[in-house]
């Protein structure tokens, strides 16, 4: 082979090794911009894929006098994606303890979806009569919330803090007395 020749074949196998790095990169950055246009995942209750994966977590509950929370773990089937996963926690709330706590939530609630940002924000969306028969009064009211974001962010991984919403709109509180204007982070001051 001639000289010339290998010279031509090494340049063409240059060229060609940088179109396909050029190719690649750009591929990669349109990848990166298409994920990050899209910040929240949804779930809807009921929607959860569920995976083969048991996970041990710990729901928050009241505690017998219901002044504080109290934790009861439970093996879970953990569904895959982080929305499915805390729309799947708040069912459990919603259900109720097993272990002699006390109930948080009213057993008529319901949650209608839960949205969570890129940035760890889970905006938890209630039915709007779902606490209708809350109980009330500021402790009451705190309990609630924190069993939710205590729950939620001690849980699952990609959720740093709580926004409530109530009936797809931001609410000013949950029964009354708690402001909801801002997120909720975890508060382990609640939990005996």
């Amino acid at each position: 082979m001639s000289p010339k020749l290998r010279r031509g074949s090494a340049l063409t196998r240059i060229v060609f090794g940088a179109a396909l790095l050029i190719t690649l990169l750009a591929g990669w950055w349109i990848v990166s911009r298409t994920s990050a246009a899209n910040p929240l995942v949804e779930a809807l209750p009921g929607q959860a894929n569920r995976s083969s994966v048991k996970s041990a977590v710990h729901l928050y509950f009241g505690d017998a006098q219901g002044r504080y929370l109290v934790a009861e773990q439970r093996i879970v089937d953990k569904p895959v994606g982080e929305a499915a996963f805390a729309a799947q926690l708040i069912g459990d709330l919603i259900g109720g303890p097993t272990q002699g706590a006390t109930r948080t939530l009213p057993v008529e609630a319901r949650l209608d979806a839960i949205y969570v940002t890129a940035a760890g924000v889970a905006y938890v969306d209630f039915a709007a009569n779902s606490f209708f028969s809350h109980p009330g009064g500021i402790g009451a009211e705190l309990l609630s919330i924190y069993s939710i974001v205590n729950t939620l962010v001690l849980n699952v991984d990609g959720i740093r803090s709580v926004k409530f919403l109530i009936g797809g709109r931001e609410a000013a509180t949950l029964a009354g007395h708690a402001d909801l204007q801002a997120p909720f982070e975890v508060d382990m001051l609640w939990v005996r």
